[in-house]
């Protein structure tokens, strides 16, 4: 910026208003009378062009009728020396004068209808007709007398008739064109004189036009300083030299410049009002905006008024103003740089405010995952440059919906914002905390050296998470699941990839309750060896290497087998059997868990009728995945399955685990009381790990409950374990259903079971899981169950 520009003296003095371009009215008078006065020179020059012709018509026939009585006075001439009264000689000179005049009055024959090839013509008759008279007076003079007069009758009247045939066709043509020339000259003059009075009238309503233009130019000079002085626009002139020509009042009360600040501060007064950082940007604007149609624009922060709000900072309160520069400095009525500025701080607020809440969560503020991948991206690029890892941690409350269903979303989202706090207290300033949405946190970590480092962390924050929050007075205790992974050492890793890793770490984390979960390959079902397995799995439904097993249901009360569950098994062609929780969790992620129930679900209705048609009806239990109850045809691929095989629905129960039906309660119900609707029993697998209330428990069309095999295996070391073993068994016997205990792998577990008054029990201790030849001999075998005490 340089000193010149700096120390620039403004005066303030008032310009007159700028006065508009020339009204359409005025343009189009203006038009008009141009086109009147053309017409009317136009007029005026063929009227005087035909008058002009009518005066050389006459002319014309002036000159025809002389050329006339010279052919007659030369034809007397020529009688006179035939009949012998004159002397040939002196008549013969009296006839070449007289002939040439003729001539002299035939090539000045100027007019109407004369060309150049009529005068022609005319005259070469002409001289044959003096040629054809000469020779008749020399045979006169010859003595020939009868040759001559032969040669008169013969020749010379005939050539006589000729030429006179041309001069009446001459006057004939020279009459006609000047009587056209005449009439239109006669046209002409009355509409010129038309013309001419509509000129006079047209002048005359010119003065009036005039009039009224000028009154409106007043009212809207009136009306453009009326809209300058109430405009909330921002108007100034400034010169290039530096001075101030116009100032509008808007500019006044805004910036709270006055003329006498103006005159006295020079420059300074309107910048010190714009924030230092703009000032060399408007100060180089108006040396570089250029004259033409062009318009320079740009945003300024300029001072804000005393009675105003704005964006404050460490120099002050400002407001946002677009402001254009348009030169006019070769417009005499400006002579400078007209400077426009609208205010447009809301707009710049509102336009901020979109931008947070697009990258930020509305109810705890934090960053959202659109925000959290940019800043993994950037992190991932620092780390490439500089060579170090990045870290990122998923959280997951695992007890959150239990507090949403009973305390209110009020309560839910309160605890959600203090998570956020918590979360944020406990790291560093470069260190992001974002939510993904839901009841899931993520936290970037940018400076970290490895997985354990990462892993200590998410401890920290695991353990800040116990503490309990205390919402409207009452205290909410959550757990967290939290899942762990660094950046790759490859430049190829991206955020989505990362973000994925951790968020397989943290469902691991939550499905082993393990707290925090660093990530490991062998957990990830993207990995190659899981691809490939995926891959095999489709195959394997169409090759029959899957294949059913069936493990006994026995009842705690009299012994007898009450039904069996089907098992899925996988015979690999080349990995030989494959557990199932290899492929089933891969199928469920992979959305392969319907194809895969359906072809479960016809192994076993095809056993089904087999034991029918054997007489040994058997009902079967088939596992059920939370994908198949969010299934909306579900139900109907079962009542086909059970049609195909001609199996009566009762004879089939359908087995769903708790956290199935947690995932989306209301879908989950209304496809649950679809089946139930056929007739088919439904069944809670794993009761007890999940947090299903007893109001859910009633509004579902279930028959039986199972409690979760890691209670019943637990029970006979814990006395925590059996209590909840008998508080479930308890709770289905008061709600009137069919309590069966799986895993039950010891005699004295069965003896308890049976004590509790648990209805059905099912594990090794009674039966592994056999296959049908295998099932079928061990089911021929059962004489009952000793362990049961006789009523």
């Amino acid at each position: 910026m340089t000193a010149d520009i700096l120390d620039m003296s403004l005066s303030l003095r008032r310009a007159r208003p700028l006065r508009p371009s020339r009204p359409e009215q005025v343009r189009k008078y203006t038009r008009a009378v141009a086109l009147a006065l053309t017409v009317l020179i136009l007029l005026m020059s063929a009227g005087s062009l035909l008058k002009w012709e009518d005066d050389r018509g006459d002319q014309a026939q002036h000159e025809l009728a002389a050329i006339a009585g010279s052919l007659h006075a030369q034809d007397a001439l020529e009688w006179r020396i035939i009949s012998g009264r004159v002397d040939i000689q002196e008549t013969s000179a009296e006839l070449d004068r007289s002939r040439a005049e003729t001539v002299r009055r035939i090539n000045r024959l100027q007019g109407p209808a004369v060309s150049r090839t009529r005068r022609a013509a005319l005259l070469t008759a002409f001289r044959t007709y003096s040629q054809v008279v000469d020779r008749e007076i020399r045979m006169l003079a010859d003595g020939e007398s009868d040759a001559a007069q032969r040669y008169d009758e013969e020749t010379v009247d005939p050539a006589m008739s000729t030429v006179l045939s041309q001069v009446t066709g001459f006057s004939t043509s020279v009459t006609a064109a000047a009587t056209r020339a005449r009439r239109w000259a006669n046209i002409g003059m009355i509409v010129t004189f038309g013309v001419a009075a509509g000129m006079i009238l047209l002048l005359g309503s010119g003065r009036r036009l005039g009039r009224v233009l000028d009154e409106a130019q007043a009212r809207t000079d009136r009306r453009i300083r009326l809209i300058a002085q109430q405009s909330t626009s921002l108007i100034a002139v400034l010169r290039r030299d530096g001075l101030m020509t116009y100032l509008s009042p808007a500019t006044e009360r805004v910036l709270e410049i006055g003329p006498a600040e103006v005159m006295e501060n020079g420059t300074d007064a309107f910048l010190q009002r714009t924030h230092p950082a703009d000032r060399g940007l408007l100060l180089t604007s108006l040396l570089n905006v250029r004259p033409g149609p062009g318009v320079l624009r740009m945003e300024l922060r300029l001072r804000a008024p005393g009675n105003q709000t704005g964006t404050t900072d460490a120099e002050g309160t400002w407001r946002t103003y677009e402001v254009s520069f348009r030169d006019h400095t070769d417009e005499p009525d400006l002579g400078g740089v007209l400077l426009t500025a609208h205010d447009i701080t809301q707009q710049r607020n509102l336009q901020n405010e979109i931008q947070r809440r697009a990258l930020h969560d509305d109810l705890t503020g934090l960053p959202n995952r659109s925000l959290l991948l940019d800043r993994i991206q950037q992190a991932l690029r620092d780390g490439g440059r500089h060579g170090g890892r990045i870290g990122l941690l998923i959280i997951d409350l695992d007890r959150f919906k239990e507090i949403n269903d009973t305390l209110g979303h009020h309560y839910g989202d309160e605890l959600l914002v203090q998570v956020g706090r918590t979360l944020k207290a406990a790291l560093r300033d470069v260190d992001t905390v974002a939510r993904l949405g839901g009841d899931e946190f993520a936290v970037l970590l940018p400076q970290v050296s490895d997985l354990n480092a990462a892993c200590a962390v998410a401890w920290k924050l695991h353990d800040g998470l116990e503490e309990s929050f205390v919402v409207e007075g009452v205290e909410l205790d959550v757990e967290a699941s939290i899942g762990a992974a660094i950046s790759e050492a490859c430049p190829e890793d991206t955020a989505s990839a990362l973000l994925q890793r951790a968020e397989v770490a943290m469902y691991v984390a939550k499905g082993r309750s393990t707290g925090v979960t660093g990530y490991d390959p062998r957990d990830d079902v993207n990995t190659l060896e899981r691809l490939a397995l995926l891959g095999d799995l489709r195959r394997a439904l169409n090759n029959d290497e899957l294949y059913l097993v069936y493990q006994p249901k026995i009842s705690l009360k009299d012994g007898a087998l009450g039904s069996a569950e089907a098992l899925l098994r996988w015979q690999h062609p080349e990995r030989g059997l494959i557990p199932p929780d290899d492929f089933i969790p891969l199928a469920e992620n992979t959305g392969l868990i319907g194809a895969l129930t359906r072809h479960v679900l016809d192994l076993a209705l095809t056993q089904s009728r087999a034991w029918a048609d054997a007489g040994t009806p058997l009902r079967i239990a088939v596992n059920t995945s939370a994908r198949n109850l969010h299934d909306e045809e579900f139900d109907q691929d079962v009542r086909a399955l059970l049609q195909k095989h001609r199996v009566d629905p009762s004879q089939l129960l359908l087995e769903v685990t708790e956290s199935a039906l947690m995932a989306d309660p209301v879908r989950a119900q209304q496809v649950l009381e679809r089946l139930a609707g056929q007739g088919i029993a439904i069944s809670i697998d794993d009761f007890g790990a999940g947090y299903t209330s007893i109001k859910q428990l009633r509004s579902l069309p279930i028959s039986e409950l199972k409690v979760d095999r890691s209670f019943v295996q637990a029970m006979e070391q814990d006395e925590g374990e059996e209590l909840i073993v008998r508080s479930v068994i308890e709770l289905g016997r008061n709600l009137g259903l069919t309590t069966v205990a799986e895993g039950v792998e010891t005699p004295e577990a069965l003896v308890r079971l049976a004590a509790f008054g648990c209805d059905t029990a099912q594990g090794y201790v009674l039966a592994k899981p056999m296959t049908v030849d295998h099932f079928d001999r061990w089911r021929s075998e059962w004489r009952g169950l000793s362990l049961v005490p006789s009523s």
